[in-house]
């Protein structure tokens, strides 16, 4: 490939961690080239090979020498590392960080840009995590990151709210590049009535859900109730054709029943009465949604009224797998692999792809700005 065309070629990027590809496919939709990906659960694996056939999916402990190989070798001239590991040994207070084994993926995710040396990383986790276990995580991702040569990396908590998806979501997220750049953080593009003016109202559930069939606990749709309604429900559903998937309304017993159809919207267990409450329960689980306001945070359990804020605010039941879906704005045409128990911790785990877009064109911005672009 010439000089020339590889500077034209769209910025290519590795996907760490992937789980079911949200952050890959918002990548895709912000202009990268998702060159190659990894992912240690093998259905995790085949829901990200399904739905990226371009990208070279790599399955496997990237702890693994035979998979790290492929990998790297998969992954040979990207312009990005973007992912996710996780680092709960940062939890252990007066060890040596570096030798807890539950910290080797997070020092893997360090190794491997280290060997590929990309412009640009981009590293995600909870919303809590400058915090997390007295700042050590944070404190050790920094140092690595300086290490290799990205000076000053940025770090923010986003809401996937503030950028078009109908759920409060947050997440952290820091960015850093081996070369000064005009990088900044993507300005909020929805809010609150009453913040800046500028800002489109947040989604709802009805903008989100609205043109779904209605289906009972147990009950099965394969058809739209109607044309798309909003520019949010016409992206979603482009490319998905007129059948509907993966909406099935979770099978619950008459008991359980029983105590959701006494939840107003915006309630919970508290409002049912105790003689029908079951014996052990928290204060925030067998929620309702609300139809007018956006969701609350989604969990792995969006079918299971007894974990969380999940009951529909219509009808009684949790939320169906292409709900979920839709809340974290995967698009209808994704398919997920796997039961639905795996399908949905796939969707409750994942990055919402729009978050991902909105933070992954200002990196692209940055990588494909003119030499001597200033952020001024």
């Amino acid at each position: 490939m010439s000089h020339s065309a590889a500077r034209s070629a769209p910025p290519a990027a590795l996907d760490l961690f992937a789980g079911a590809g949200g952050l890959g496919l918002g990548l895709t939709w912000a202009g990268f080239r998702v060159q190659a990906a990894n992912e240690y659960e093998r259905v995790f694996a085949e829901t990200y090979a399904r739905n990226h056939p371009e990208t070279a999916v790599v399955a496997g402990n990237v702890l693994d020498p035979a998979v790290r190989a492929q990998l790297l070798a998969a992954a040979q001239g990207v312009d990005l590392v973007a992912g996710g590991p996780p680092c709960q040994g940062f939890s252990t207070v007066g060890k040596k960080d570096e030798d807890d084994p539950r910290n080797r993926l997070f020092y893997a995710f360090l190794d491997v840009v280290a060997h590929l040396r990309p412009r640009a990383v981009l590293f995600e986790n909870v919303s809590g995590f400058r915090r997390m276990y007295g700042g050590r995580a944070f404190q050790a991702l920094y140092r690595g990151l300086e290490d290799l040569g990205y000076a000053t990396p940025q770090c923010e908590i986003l809401n996937a709210l503030e950028y078009g998806v109908p759920q409060a979501r947050l997440r952290t997220f820091v960015v850093a590049f081996r070369k000064e750049t005009a990088f900044r953080f993507p300005e909020p593009t929805h809010g609150e009535r009453g913040e800046v003016f500028r800002r489109r109202p947040p989604l709802t559930l009805a903008d989100a859900l609205s043109d779904l069939p209605p289906v009972r606990s147990g009950e099965s749709a394969d058809r739209y109730l109607r044309p798309p309604q909003n520019d949010y429900q016409r992206k979603l559903r482009a490319g998905a054709g007129e059948t509907l998937t993966e909406h099935a309304g979770p099978w619950h017993g008459a008991r359980l029943l029983n105590v959701l159809a006494r939840v107003p919207p915006g309630g919970s267990i508290l409002d049912v009465p105790a003689e029908l409450r079951p014996k052990s329960c928290f204060a925030n689980t067998y929620a309702r949604l609300w139809w007018e306001r956006p969701s609350t945070t989604i969990t792995r359990n969006f079918g299971t009224p007894s974990s969380s804020r999940c009951i529909h605010p219509l009808f009684d039941r949790g939320l169906t797998t292409r709900e979920g879906a839709r809340l974290q704005s995967f698009p209808d045409r994704y398919e997920f692999a796997g039961s639905r128990i795996r399908k949905n911790l796939q969707i409750g785990n994942a990055v919402p792809p729009l978050l991902a877009e909105a933070l992954g064109r200002e990196i692209f911005r940055a990588l494909t700005a003119p030499a001597g672009a200033s952020g001024a």
